[in-house]
């Protein structure tokens, strides 16, 4: 969704976030003690029971660790939902075809791109014409996007093609159907809605001046991981959700195993700034997504590093072991990084770990390994108003369909985190692109480089005012040099040897070293991944064990 704002598991230690150098948080202290030990025994009952519940009753999927190989494409970009309705004038330049169609009929060039993920809109119904981050039903899986039918046979053909979707979801904020607050499909009442929303002081909405004990709670204070912020962002277009309600944790809960049995298997956090991390927690623990990211506020880096710990499904576990069981967060400091300093190759090195989450340190912490990087994506670059004009603030694309682009690829695309491609680089800027990404990915797949590699960067080409680095992956090494040309830099220049030309463009190439220096490999397609079947929301059964957790005071909720 386009803003800017610029503005819980069972713990067996206590953590507490700090501030030194630079502003960024520390872990001071551990605490564990015999005082919390009949608490903990609560937490593990409690624990048992939930994969009792969730083994009996619901599909499992393992909840992505460190180390992933995945490459990710962003299925969408801001103007897919005006696919396929020519009924609406508007519209009619975008064709007959819905989006959910368009993305079926390219299930297989998906897979022969190397894509293991695909990060689909919004699912639920937020009107005729929307591109869907204002929710207005979520059990209604039919929307801008296409039928249920298309969305369905969508998510089948991309699981066929051993693609796996994930859902973008926004659940920071709730449309009325028809007015402010007449929430359906579920339905809610105004206990629902965080106590300060603008619905109860605004003379425009059917819900002004609600009685205080008929609204929600107020917005939460996250202050392990936003110490500045006061309060979670409180978002003025629509009705911030309060997440601390049962009947809406339940019904979240409902929504998601519903998307899982329609197909999903990962979760895109829309804008979690706006409620606690500890929700993340709750509904990742009950719904063990393969993959799980979060859109955090785009400039608050350190605050991004808190709120990934707090996601902890069990963070009884200390240290990166912790963090295996968090949520990963989009890198918006890489993006921007490369963003504003095209061309300006000393930048990229940043502490020479790498640039933003997918080169921080902090801690001696692996945050690598919970960084999604990109380029581009459906808030960010050039995107239009229904009538094709462009909106403010977004006239131009990130990136241009040059040597711009291409090497910014060529550094997310070989580094540690989960790489992410945008939809319109991938099919919509050219078959010359289009195989360069392909080639890069393949490469990528070929070394088995991962969120967690290592990342060795190359002095002597920092002297020579380029980029270069070996990124060690679990095959092979994949080496990437971004600037100048093999007169400037190649492997050899730091004595490695036995590589072979993988991908190369503009300004930029990239090597791949394997045991006994094979040629050019091709990654092997993926193999299918079984469709479940489709329940209702309705038909979901979310027992109270799983809408609980524990905080850091090991108090029950």
């Amino acid at each position: 969704m386009s803003r800017w704002s610029r503005t819980a598991a069972c713990p067996g230690t206590a953590l507490h976030w700090g501030y030194h150098q630079g502003d960024k948080p520390f872990l001071n202290s551990i605490h564990k003690g015999a005082s919390k030990m009949q608490s903990s025994r609560r937490c593990l009952r409690l624990l048992i029971a939930v994969v009792v519940i969730v083994i009996s009753g619901v599909r499992v999927f393992a909840q992505a660790g460190f180390d992933d190989d995945r490459v990710m494409l962003q299925g969408f970009y801001w103007e897919s939902y005006r696919h396929g309705h020519p009924e609406h004038a508007p519209f009619t330049p975008f064709g007959d075809k819905t989006w959910y169609v368009i993305v079926r009929e390219n299930a297989g060039k998906i897979r022969d791109g190397h894509f293991d993920l695909i990060w689909l809109p919004p699912p639920s119904y937020a009107g005729e014409y929307s591109a869907g981050y204002n929710p207005k039903e979520y059990f209604t899986l039919r929307n801008s996007y296409g039928s249920f039918d298309e969305h369905r046979a969508m998510l089948v053909a991309l699981l066929n093609n051993g693609v796996e979707p994930v859902a973008d979801l926004v659940l920071n904020h709730r449309d009325g159907h028809q007015k402010w607050a007449d929430f359906t499909h579920p339905a809610w009442d105004t206990r629902a809605i965080t106590r300060d929303d603008e619905a109860f002081s605004n003379p425009g909405s059917e819900v002004f001046n609600t009685p205080l004990e008929q609204r929600g709670a107020p917005e939460e204070t996250p202050s392990e991981y936003m110490p500045n912020a006061g309060t979670t962002y409180a978002y003025p277009s629509f009705r911030d959700i309060d997440h601390t309600n049962k009947t809406v944790r339940r019904d979240i809960l409902k929504y998601l195993f519903s998307l899982q049995s329609l197909g999903y298997r990962g979760w895109r956090y829309d804008m979690v700034h706006g409620y606690h991390a500890r929700w993340i927690a709750v509904y990742n623990r009950a719904t063990k997504p393969t993959f799980s990211v979060g859109e955090f506020d785009w400039d608050k880096h350190a605050n991004q590093r808190g709120w990934i710990w707090y996601t902890a499904t069990d963070p009884s576990r200390t240290g990166a072991a912790h963090l295996q069981t968090s949520s990963s967060v989009f890198d918006f400091t890489t993006f921007f990084t490369l963003k504003d300093n095209k061309g300006r190759y000393p930048v990229w090195y940043g502490s020479g770990n790498g640039l933003g989450m997918m080169g921080d340190t902090t801690d001696s912490l692996p945050w690598k390994n919970r960084s999604v990087t990109f380029l581009e994506n459906h808030d960010t670059g050039y995107r239009t108003n229904d009538d094709g004009s462009p909106q403010q603030d977004h006239q131009f694309d990130s990136f241009a369909n040059t040597w711009e682009v291409e090497q910014g690829y060529a550094y997310i695309l070989t580094h540690p985190g989960v790489p992410c491609v945008y939809w319109k680089h991938f099919f919509d800027w050219g078959e010359a692109l289009q195989n360069k990404i392909t080639a890069l990915i393949n490469a990528r797949k070929i070394a088995g480089v991962t969120a967690g590699s290592q990342l060795s960067t190359q002095q002597n080409a920092l002297d020579k005012g380029i980029y270069a680095a070996m990124i060690e992956g679990r095959h092979g090494q994949v080496y990437v040099r971004i600037g100048g040309s093999d007169d400037d830099w190649q492997p050899s220049f730091s004595n490695y040897h036995d590589y072979r030309d993988y991908a190369s463009g503009t300004g930029w190439k990239v090597w791949v070293s394997l045991p006994g220096n094979p040629a050019v490999q091709q990654a092997a397609p993926h193999a299918a991944l079984p469709a479940p079947t489709f329940r209702t929301p309705e038909d979901m059964d979310v027992p109270d064990a799983l809408l609980n957790y524990c905080d850091r005071q090991q108090r029950m909720e």
